[in-house]
C-alpha cells in the first residue's frame, strides 16, 4: 500500500529512487535539464514524447500542481515502470501513458492540438553512429532506430495547441537538422539554452523552445556549465545546482 508517508519520503529523496526496468536506458540529467528549460507554471495540459521511466513529465507534475501529462512511449515495459513511478510520487491521477510509437501518433486517439506543451528527450544518435547497445531497449532509447527526429517532431507539432510551446535536448552538433525539422512543422525556434561540460569546453547540448505558428526571434539564454574541477575534484558546478536543484542528487561533496 502507498501511504502518505511513502509518498512525502518518495518526494523528498527525488529523483533517486525511481524504478528503472534492469537492461533499458538509465535516465541522465539531460531529462532533468529539459523538465527545468521546460517550466511548467503555465501550462496546464502536457504531452512527453518518448518518456521512458516518466522522469521528464513527473518533474513537470512535481512542479506545477494543476498540470495534467500524457506519456507517450514505445517500450510496454518502460511505460508500465513510468505508471509505478507516478503512483509512488502520488502523481497517478494526473498521468496518463500511451503505449505507442511517435511515428504513428494520429493514430493514438490523442486529439490533435491538445497540449499546451510537448517536452521531448529523443533518442540523438543515428543507426550509422557508434556501437549498439547490448539489449534493443537500450538500443530504442540511444539510436534512432524506431523514431526519426522527423518524427518526434512532427509529433509535436500535431499534439501541441496553436501557438502552443514545444521544447526538447538535442546535440548541439546537430543544431541547424532541429531548427530546419521544427521549421518545416511549424514550429517557430524561440528560445536556446546551450550546455557545456565544462568552461573551456564546446556546447554538447542545446536545449530548445519552439512555439507552434510563432513569429519569428529567437532568445539565446546564457550557457550552462555543468562541471568544474578535474580527477577526483570534479564537481557539479554551484550555476547547474541552482539551475536544477534536482541535481544535486549526483552532486559531489554535497
Amino acid at each position: 500500500m502507498i501511504t502518505d508517508e511513502k509518498i512525502a519520503q518518495a518526494r523528498q529523496y527525488f529523483p533517486r529512487g525511481l524504478f528503472q526496468p534492469e537492461g533499458t536506458f538509465k535516465f541522465s540529467m539531460d531529462a532533468l535539464l529539459l523538465a527545468r528549460f521546460a517550466g511548467t507554471a503555465k501550462y496546464r495540459t502536457a504531452v512527453d514524447l518518448g518518456t521512458g521511466c516518466g522522469v521528464v513529465g513527473l518533474t513537470m507534475l512535481l512542479e506545477n500542481t494543476r498540470l495534467s501529462m500524457t506519456g507517450i512511449e514505445l517500450q510496454e515495459i518502460l511505460l508500465e515502470a513510468a505508471h509505478q513511478n507516478a503512483a509512488h510520487l502520488g502523481l497517478a491521477s494526473r498521468f496518463t501513458g500511451t503505449l505507442t510509437d511517435v511515428a504513428a501518433i494520429r493514430d493514438s486517439g490523442i486529439t490533435a492540438e491538445s497540449a499546451d506543451i510537448v517536452v521531448s528527450n529523443p533518442p540523438y544518435r543515428k543507426p550509422n553512429q557508434g556501437r549498439h547497445s547490448a539489449t534493443q531497449e537500450r538500443t530504442c532509447a540511444l539510436f534512432e532506430t524506431e523514431g526519426s527526429l522527423k518524427a518526434f517532431v512532427q509529433a509535436a507539432s500535431f499534439l501541441v495547441k496553436n501557438k502552443g510551446s514545444f521544447c526538447c535536448i538535442f546535440p548541439s552538433e546537430r543544431l541547424e537538422e532541429l531548427l530546419s525539422a521544427c521549421t518545416m512543422h511549424k514550429l517557430t525556434p524561440k528560445r536556446l539554452k546551450f550546455i557545456h561540460s565544462k568552461a573551456d569546453q564546446k556546447s554538447t547540448l542545446v536545449l530548445l523552445e519552439a512555439r507552434k505558428n510563432g513569429n519569428c526571434g529567437i532568445v539565446v539564454e546564457p550557457p550552462l556549465v555543468m562541471y568544474s574541477g578535474t580527477g577526483d575534484k570534479t564537481a557539479l558546478t554551484d550555476g547547474a545546482i541552482a539551475y536544477c536543484p534536482y541535481l544535486e542528487c549526483n552532486a559531489r561533496g554535497r
